[in-house]
């Protein structure tokens, strides 16, 4: 996906640009909590924390940068509840619970 495709999944499918920034916001805030826990460690680690979550592929451009420590950290600490309680407040202003049904799940156009 590039770019401007993104910027459109923010704006105009998930919330709006502010909001998206708030949400940056609260999980800079989480991770600076962990130990300086980056933006996506603490996204990954959101994700992972969900029960029927297997796994997460992290988008890495193999040449370009490595984030292999890094992304490592995100089995280094554990979300507490005031830190999901911060970031579901912030997820429950977006359209993130309804984006299923207009824009449809990775891979089901292979099932």
């Amino acid at each position: 996906m590039c770019l401007p495709k993104y910027l459109d999944v923010i704006v105009k499918a998930w919330g709006n640009w502010t909001l998206f920034q708030t949400l940056l916001a609260v999980l800079r805030d989480v991770g600076d909590h962990h130990g300086g826990a980056g933006i996506a460690n603490v996204a990954t680690r959101w994700v992972l924390d969900h029960p029927f979550v297997g796994a997460v592929i992290i988008g890495a451009r193999l040449g370009i940068s490595d984030h292999t420590d890094d992304n490592q950290r995100v089995f280094e600490f554990t979300l507490t509840d005031q830190d999901r309680d911060a970031i579901e407040a912030v997820l429950n202003l977006s359209n993130g619970r309804r984006m299923i049904s207009t824009i449809g799940d990775c891979g089901a156009e292979y099932r």
